[in-house]
């Protein structure tokens, strides 16, 4: 089964910006990155299937959820780092970590906790007065606390 579908994905911002007919497909096990110049449509690509854009034609699907139609249901249950992290302001690294697992129904704290000890991170301060380091580190930790099958990493490194 196909864990991730693409077929013929286009999104048309106009004078020849978006990605256009993006067809691909990852299954369960394998792992595929995105290599290309900037303004190449990676970013684009990956919003469309977290449904945070619509396309203008073409499909994506995860887990056979249609990206656009069931999103909520994909924030469930896919890690996702943006390229850009932008954290909601009057936070705090735990508030937006709480946010975030109760986006996606995550219980406990134990992987939570083991991620805040591994990058060293103290989730206390406000997100506002974070470095960009931080964030970043904020970022990968909600990305990766619920433990989820798909991860879907944009600049990872």
């Amino acid at each position: 089964m196909n864990v991730i579908e693409v077929n013929k994905l286009t999104k048309d911002y106009g004078h020849g910006r978006g990605i256009f007919d993006v067809t691909f497909e990852v299954h369960k096990g394998e792992t595929l990155g995105f290599l290309g110049p900037n303004g190449a449509g990676k970013s684009t690509t990956m919003r469309h299937l977290m449904g945070f854009s619509k396309p203008l034609s073409g499909t994506a699907n995860i887990g056979g959820l249609d990206c656009t139609a069931k999103h909520h249901e994909i924030l469930r249950n896919v890690g996702y780092l943006p390229g850009e992290v932008a954290l909601p302001d009057g936070l705090t690294g735990r508030e937006f970590i709480s946010m975030m697992k109760n986006m996606r129904s995550t219980k406990g704290d134990d992987r939570t906790d083991e991620l805040l000890k591994l990058f060293e991170l103290d989730p206390d301060g406000d997100v506002k007065r974070m470095s960009i380091g931080e964030k970043r580190k904020l970022a990968v930790v909600t990305a990766f606390m619920s433990d989820p099958d798909i991860l879907l990493l944009d600049e990872p490194s």
